[in-house]
């Protein structure tokens, strides 16, 4: 049995400290896992970031059809890789890694990425950004509402196997009884993962571009893994607790 299974989920008060003790204790006993996927996932965007000032600055001094549709095409998919991030990632950690730690049985690499439901979990991330954009953008805290009601919803995808509005359903119901745990633990701490990362690109912008990367890159791992693996830990004894009446939609 791994060492860093601590808690059986659903026995005991859901504490702050509890939930803090099992994230930590599954990044420091998965951290290559955790830190591996992140690369994949948020290293990407800053360099083609990169590659599209290139192409904008050749755009000012030669314009060109071709090179301007490249430009938009670009900038779509660099949004759409920032866009299905932290509902994907939180995904893959449950199974790649909260699997282990709360029910003792590892799974190979191999199989979580051939059996994550990543449709829905790209799915469920843009649903969850732009549902967000758009109550930040109302006085902020509609924002915050929506993030703290659905924001756990890719364990619930991953460990129900839930349609996208099952889960959703799911996710609200399991969040309103946990409601600050999730806006302190996870939403707070996503926005410094962001401050964090506004900070980096602004002192090291101008600087070493392969500074800012790996820094980023270590941000992600260590700040974005923990978020990740703390809505795991909240999602996974949330569950416990409050067991499912009906099987989920196929």
């Amino acid at each position: 049995m791994n060492e860093t299974r601590t808690y059986v989920a659903g026995e005991g008060p859901l504490t702050y400290r509890r939930v803090v003790h099992q994230a930590w204790g599954m990044l420091r006993g998965h951290f290559w896992r955790v830190a591996l996927v992140a690369a994949a996932l948020f290293v990407p965007p800053p360099l083609l970031a990169a590659a599209l000032r290139g192409l904008r600055d050749s755009l000012e001094a030669d314009p060109g059809l071709a090179r301007g549709l490249g430009y938009v095409m670009g900038l779509l998919v660099v949004t759409l890789i920032q866009l299905a991030g932290p509902v994907v990632y939180a995904g893959y950690l449950d199974e790649a890694v909260g699997h282990e730690y709360f029910k003792g049985h590892r799974i190979h690499f191999r199989v979580v990425l051939r059996t994550l439901p990543w449709g829905r979990l790209v799915v469920a991330d843009l649903i969850l950004i732009i549902g967000a954009t758009i109550g930040l953008a109302l006085l902020v805290v509609p924002g915050l509402v929506w993030l703290t009601l659905f924001t756990l919803v890719g364990p619930v995808l991953v460990q129900e196997r839930h349609g996208l509005v099952d889960g959703f359903a799911r996710t609200l119901q399991l969040s309103r009884a946990a409601w600050p745990q999730i806006l302190l633990l996870v939403v707070l701490l996503l926005a410094v993962e962001h401050g964090v990362h506004e900070w980096i690109h602004q002192a090291l912008h101008h600087r070493d571009f392969w500074i800012e990367v790996g820094a980023s890159w270590l941000v992600s791992a260590l700040v974005g893994g923990f978020v990740g693996l703390v809505e795991v830990a909240l999602a996974t004894e949330l569950m416990a607790r409050h067991p499912r009446e009906t099987a989920p939609a196929e």
